[in-house]
């Protein structure tokens, strides 16, 4: 077939051009499709590891409702193993130390509040709740500075009254009854007008006298 010389030049310049850039424009596309490829495979895994830890986490539920702590600690221990960043990880090991909790069992509760105030610091939530369950188990050891400590963290805003309100309660413990009125005080103060919580602590406050 033949070409006029125009269309010759077109064919020629082409030429060129694939065969200057040819190779860099296939390795980009290359390179692309191998990315995509990856998302899609990363993303199959991830699902594939939640699947996996909603599994364990239901045998969890199950341990948690027969009060079965000796199972509950194998399959927590499980769950932080192998799935440490997944949403059931952390909410099975709250519950978990809930129950050990309950069975007077606190330096296993104390671990694995600790474990998740470490592994929940994308969720601000999750770890404030963490910390609260952790000064109280503190308070109950009989462990003030380190509860104080705690509930001197970082934490969002809507937690201040319930943080406030715990460490009154750790200062009464530990004898500081004016430290424990101011923080009763601010707690009420940061506590919404309507919330139930605020009967509670004005009783603790009047219990303290003026």
């Amino acid at each position: 077939m033949a070409y006029d010389l125009q269309e010759q030049e077109q064919i020629d310049a082409l030429k060129g051009f694939w065969a200057q850039w040819g190779k860099l424009i296939g390795g980009a596309v290359l390179a692309v499709s191998l990315g995509f490829i990856g998302y899609k495979a990363w993303h199959a895994y991830q699902k594939s590891l939640a699947e996996q830890a909603a599994v364990v986490y239901s045998q969890l539920e199950q341990q948690l409702q027969a009060g079965q702590l000796d199972k509950v600690k194998a399959t927590v221990a499980a769950l932080q193993k192998d799935y440490p960043a997944s949403a059931y990880a952390a909410n099975g090991t709250l519950l978990a130390a809930k129950l050990a909790f309950d069975s007077k069992e606190l330096g296993f509760a104390r671990g694995q509040l600790k474990w998740v105030v470490e592994h929940a610091e994308k969720d601000d939530t999750l770890q404030a709740v963490a910390r609260l369950r952790l000064a109280a188990v503190l308070l109950d050891e009989k462990q003030y500075d380190a509860a104080l400590a705690e509930l001197a963290m970082a934490h969002p805003v809507a937690f201040d009254a319930m943080f406030l309100d715990l460490k009154a309660d750790v200062l009464v413990a530990r004898g500081d009854i004016g430290g424990a009125r101011e923080a009763y005080k601010a707690a009420l103060a940061k506590s919404a007008p309507e919330a139930p919580v605020r009967e509670f602590i004005q009783a603790k406050l009047d219990s303290l006298g003026s």
